[in-house]
C-alpha cells in the first residue's frame, strides 16, 4: 500500500453518507457520496481521500434528533451505532463505485460508549469482507464522552491495537464541550502510546495542545475545515483557542495560517478538508449545561482548502499531504 500511495496527494479527513439530524433541521452540509467526492478530487488534483461515515443517526430517535438530542429509542433502526452507516460506506467504495478503486481509504466510525460488544461484532464481520484502514470517532455527534474508551468502550481500543488501525478524533477546545475536548482526548492518548492518533481541526489552534501533540510520537494533527476554523479565530469564537493561547499566525489569511502550522510542527501536521463539512451551518449540542447548544454559520469551499495546501512550497505540500499522512496511516518512520 505504501508504494501505491507514495507521492500522491491525500486528503486525510472526509465524510460520505447522510446526517438525518442535519437534513431535518435544514442544516448544511447534510450529505456526500463517494462519486461526488471523486468529482472534487478530479477537479482539484487530489489523488486519494481517507473517508468516514457521516453520522450515527439511524441508532437514535428522530424526534429527539430534530431537537438536537441523541436519545436511543426502544427499537432503533440499527442494533448499534454506525451499524448501517459503516456497512454502506464500505459497500459504496468497494461495490457501488469500483471505478474509483484506489482513490478512497475507508475508516469505520464508532460510538465510544454505547452497545460496544455489538459494535465490535459488526466491525469484525465487515472486516472479513472489506479492507478497513482505521477508526474515526466524533464524540460530539454521538453525545458520548471520548473517556468512554477508558471504560465500557475499551474493546474499541483493543480492536485498534490488534488490527494496527490508527484513530482520528474530532477535537475542540470549547470550554463547554464535554464530549470531544482536547484535554479529554489526551487522557485517552496518554494511556495508549501504542496506538496512532490524529487530532482534528488544528486542535482549535491552541498552541499548548499543539505543542503537546508535537512531543508525542503517536500523535498527528489535521487541518480539516481550516478555512472556517480561521473564520472562527477572526471572531474570537470559543470553539478555537482564545488569543493568549492561540498559535502565533496571521489569521487574516488561512493560507498564512497553514504555513505557520507547518513551520511550527513540520512532522505533526496532516492536510485534510473535512469534506463536505468545510462549510458548517448548524446548531450543535456540546455538553449538558445550560449553554450546551452552539449555533454556527460558516461558509467555505473545497477550493479554499486545496488553495491552502497548494500555497505551500512543493516539499512542504507533499510532507503534509503524503509523508506525514502515511506515517499516521501506516506507522512508517522512513
Amino acid at each position: 500500500m505504501h508504494k501505491k500511495l507514495k507521492g500522491k496527494i491525500i486528503d486525510a479527513h472526509s465524510h460520505a453518507g447522510v446526517s438525518i439530524k442535519a437534513y431535518m433541521n435544514m442544516e448544511y452540509p447534510y450529505a456526500a457520496t463517494i462519486e461526488g467526492i471523486a468529482f472534487r478530487q478530479e477537479r482539484f488534483g487530489i489523488d486519494v481521500n481517507i473517508v468516514f461515515p457521516h453520522s450515527p443517526d439511524l441508532f437514535f430517535d428522530p424526534l429527539y434528533l430534530k431537537r438536537g438530542i441523541c436519545k436511543v429509542p426502544e427499537k432503533p433502526v440499527s442494533r448499534a451505532p454506525y451499524e448501517i452507516e459503516n456497512e454502506l460506506l464500505l459497500k459504496e467504495i468497494y461495490e457501488f463505485c469500483p471505478e474509483y478503486e484506489g482513490r478512497f481509504i475507508p475508516f469505520i466510525s464508532v460510538d465510544p460508549k454505547r452497545a460496544i460488544k455489538q459494535q465490535v461484532k459488526n466491525i469484525l464481520k465487515l472486516e472479513k469482507k472489506y479492507k478497513i484502514f482505521g477508526i474515526k470517532i466524533v464524540p460530539v455527534v454521538c453525545q458520548a464522552s471520548i473517556l468512554g474508551l477508558l471504560g465500557e468502550g475499551k474493546e474499541i481500543l483493543e480492536l485498534a491495537r490488534e488490527k494496527n488501525w490508527p484513530i482520528t478524533l474530532h477535537t475542540t477546545v470549547h470550554k463547554e464541550e464535554t464530549f470531544s475536548h482536547a484535554r479529554l482526548n489526551f487522557k485517552v492518548i496518554e494511556k495508549h502510546p501504542e496506538i496512532r492518533f490524529c487530532l482534528a481541526h488544528c486542535i482549535g489552534f491552541d498552541k499548548n495542545y499543539l505543542e503537546m501533540a508535537d512531543t508525542m510520537k503517536n500523535v498527528w494533527v489535521d487541518t480539516s475545515a481550516l478555512t472556517i476554523q480561521v473564520q472562527l479565530a477572526q471572531q474570537n469564537h470559543p470553539i478555537v483557542a482564545q488569543k493568549k493561547d492561540r498559535l502565533d499566525a496571521d489569521y487574516t489569511d488561512h493560507k498564512k495560517v497553514i504555513r505557520a502550522l507547518v513551520d511550527a510542527f513540520p512532522e505533526t501536521i496532516i492536510w485534510g478538508t473535512d469534506t463536505p463539512a468545510y462549510s458548517y451551518i448548524a446548531k450543535r449540542k456540546q455538553g449538558t449545561g445550560k449553554n450546551s447548544f452552539v449555533e454556527i454559520w460558516l461558509k467555505a469551499t473545497y477550493k479554499d482548502e486545496v488553495d491552502a495546501l497548494k500555497s505551500l512550497p512543493d516539499a512542504l505540500m507533499m510532507k503534509v499531504s503524503n509523508k506525514n499522512t502515511l506515517s499516521f496511516l501506516l506507522g512508517l518512520d522512513e
